[in-house]
């Protein structure tokens, strides 16, 4: 099993490459992680709540997690479409995070737009620019 992480704004439009991603990979049992990166606060009493994620638990709709158990169904081949926030500024702290999560590639949709989430929302693209592991463009399927 390959586990794929993918940059998401946490919006429907993040599992676009999810049948090119299967197409790609036939037959290879796939977990997808789907992250956004934030910042780190220097709010003190932010960085004790931290562990509680409720701000970041907002951004995630229930229509996006339903989304997310939907295509464990449509596709037999992905063993699970999870959901996570990287915290952190730094690429030491990006690799820790990509070792943690066991991650063994990186897909980067094609058409992917980083949109601010959050006022310490980060671009993905600067961790993927420099990020340790194979780094998989894909042009994402329109969906119906």
């Amino acid at each position: 099993m390959a586990t794929v992480l993918m940059p998401s704004n946490f919006e429907n439009d993040s599992f676009a490459c999810i049948p090119e991603l299967v197409e790609t990979f036939p037959g290879m049992p796939l977990k997808v992680l789907l992250f956004h990166p934030f910042g780190l606060s220097s709010s003190i009493t932010d960085l004790l709540m931290l562990s509680r994620r409720n701000k970041e638990e907002n951004l995630v709709s229930f229509d996006f997690y339903r989304k997310c158990l939907a295509l464990e169904q449509e596709y037999p081949q992905i063993t699970g479409v999870n959901w996570t926030c990287f915290y952190g500024t730094t690429l030491v702290a990006f690799k820790n995070f990509l070792k943690a999560n066991s991650v063994d590639f990186v897909v980067s949709p094609a058409t992917y737009r980083y949109k601010s989430i959050g006022k310490l929302s980060q671009n993905p693209s600067l961790f993927l620019e420099k990020c340790p592991l194979p780094v998989i463009s894909l042009t994402p399927m329109e969906l119906a």
